[in-house]
This record gives C-alpha cells, structure tokens and sequence, in this order.
C-alpha cells in the first residue's frame, strides 16, 4: 500500500487549519479595508459592495466545507490512499475561491483608478485610518462549544487580525484592546510572558468575588484589557510578531462588557490620536442585555463619548449576522457603525 509522505501530511493539515479559519476572515477585512474608498452615491460602486458582500458569504460557505473536509481528514490513517483524493479536492475548492476573490478585487481596482485617479495599487491596500485600535469580544459565545451553531469565530477573528497585520506599512500606529479581561482570557501556555494590563487597582482587590468587582459600574475591573496602552507605531517584521503572539494567547470566557470597553477607547488619552475603532463581536453588549440600558441609549452613549469623532467600523461574527437576523445584536451593531461614520459587515 502507498504510504503518503509525512512532510506532505504535516503540510496539509496545517494548511487545512490555516485556510478553514482564514478565508472567510481574511474577505471581510478586505471589505472594510476597502469599501470606504468607494463611493455611495456611484451606482457601479454600489454594485461592487454588492458582489463584495455575496462573495463574503461564499468564502464563509467555502470555510465550512473546508472545516468539515478537516476533521474528517483528522479522522483518516495516514495509511489510506483516499486522504490523497481528500487533499486535492479541498485544493480545487481554494483555487477557484482565490480565484474568484483576485476577480473582485481587481475590479475594486479598475473602479478605484476610474472614478479617484489612483494607482492601482491603491485599491488593494488597506484605505482605513492609519491610527486604529482593533477591539476584541472575547465573551464565551466566541467559543464552538458555547454558541448554538458550534461555530469557532475567535479562530477567524485572530486569523484576520494577523493578516490585517502581516500587511500593514510603516504608517500605521495600532493596539488591540478585548474584552472581557479575565485571566482565564489569557493562555499563557501559549505566550508565558504574557503581561496583563491593566494591573488589578485598590478598588477591585477589595472584592471578594471576582464577579463582585466585575459588576461594579463604577470599576473597570476585568473588563477590558490592552497589548500595548497605546497606538504602537508597526516599524518592523519583530513588531508584527509580537502582536502575532498575543493574540494567539486569546481565549473565549465570560460575558460582554461592550460599553465599557468603547468607552476606554473612546475616552482615555493614550488613544486620543486613535482615528478609527474596528469592534468585533457575536453578541449584545451586557449593558443591553442585562437591561442597564436600552439600546438607542447606549448608542447615544456612545455618541456623547465620541466627541473625537473616531470612525467606528463594526464586524459581527456568525450566523446570525452573516444571515441579518432582526436582533437586537445586529441591529445594534449597524447603528453603532453608521452613526459613527463606519460601517457594518456581518460574517
């Protein structure tokens, strides 16, 4: 019998893991990298945020199908010969999705020349505010094992972070905020230096109970953390890397302190250079869920705190804001971004 070699085996698995969490991600940034460039009023221009957003649901359809193919690859002997045939078939399914993202992206770019007398270059780079902070919902629904459609959408939230990162230049100045802040957020098997900030203060330390603290509205204790407590200039290749690093030790715990954590950047100093907020979440923030406020009053909320006018762009992960279900989720998130000069995408 042929015995498949092991370097390839190692190769496609780890493939496997990259592309069935990447794809989808990797689309939606791109979106919103790119279609603030482009026009609302330009018919053609409409047509093409149109395409964008059918083949972001085709990418994400695609991911799955590879996810699937996966774990049954996992399942198989290195032994058997159809692992082989499993391999190409999943390779033909990549081509043709690279193939049709490249087509979307190089009428992006034949649009971009056309109607602004840019380079073409110009239309694949990533035309946000340079100074951005990336705002991550680590609540436990981000987790397969915790949401109803098993879907694992911190994986593809990080694969996108990382590849947002892997291209940017030496203009940007970022940070990477999530909440909540848990120290069961953090896997510090996979990165042991590790350090959490902000620090636990007086005030939190006198809880008791870890959730006491948590829910004090008048504390910040375990709602949020940050990688670096301010706009990181990305100088360099050991830069990127390090970013890298923390955002693999990430994890899925706890709730959604949505408020509180756009409120921290909206707000502190250290990110009032910060011109754009990119919120990833899967969920209501706390504040609504738990009744503190209704909805259009946290979005006026943050409107009065957003008085640096910071565009906010909103990402909801899974099914339900992929599909636009009317919850209250995913309408808060359209209205977060279009009443702060961002836009939404559902992935």
């Amino acid at each position: 019998m042929k015995r498949l070699n092991r370097e390839y085996n190692i190769f496609n698995i780890s493939m496997l893991d990259t592309i069935s969490g990447a794809l989808g991600a990797v689309m939606v940034i791109m979106i919103v990298l790119l279609t603030q460039k482009i026009g609302e009023e330009s018919m053609s221009c409409q047509d093409i945020k149109e395409e964008l957003v059918t083949t972001t649901q085709e990418l994400h359809s695609t991911t799955e199908e590879l996810a699937k193919t996966r774990e049954e690859l996992k399942k198989k002997t290195i032994e058997e010969p159809s692992v082989m045939d499993n391999v190409l078939s999943i390779m033909k399914i990549v081509d043709a999705t690279a193939d049709k993202f490249q087509k979307t992206i190089n009428k992006i770019s034949e649009i971009n020349k056309d109607l602004f007398g840019a380079p073409e270059k110009e239309a694949v780079a990533f035309n946000i505010p340079k100074k951005i902070v990336m705002l991550i919902d680590l609540s436990g629904s981000m987790a397969p094992e915790n949401n109803k459609y098993k879907e694992d959408r911190l994986s593809q939230v990080k694969a996108a972070l990382k590849m947002f990162i892997a291209g940017m230049d030496q203009d940007y100045y970022i940070d990477i905020v999530y909440y909540p802040a848990f120290p069961e957020n953090i896997d510090r098997k996979i990165y042991p230096n590790f350090i959490v900030k902000p620090e636990l203060d007086g005030g939190c330390k006198r809880f008791d109970m870890r959730d006491e603290a948590y829910d004090s509205t008048t504390l910040s204790c375990y709602k949020y953390g940050y990688f670096e407590g301010g706009l990181k200039r990305v100088l360099t290749e050991e830069d990127k890397y390090n970013f890298y690093q923390k955002i693999a030790c990430l994890k899925a715990y706890h709730d959604t302190p949505t408020k509180e954590a756009l409120d921290f950047v909206l707000t502190d100093e250290r990110y009032k250079a910060a011109e754009g907020v990119i919120l990833f979440s899967d969920g209501q923030p706390d504040a609504i869920r738990k009744k503190i406020m209704t909805a259009d009053g946290l979005l006026q909320y943050v409107k009065s705190r957003n008085k640096s006018g910071k565009k906010i762009f909103t990402i909801g992960i899974g099914t339900e804001f992929r599909n636009r279900e009317d919850t209250v989720a995913v309408d808060f998130s359209k209205k977060l971004a279009e009443e702060n000069k961002g836009f939404y995408i559902g992935f």
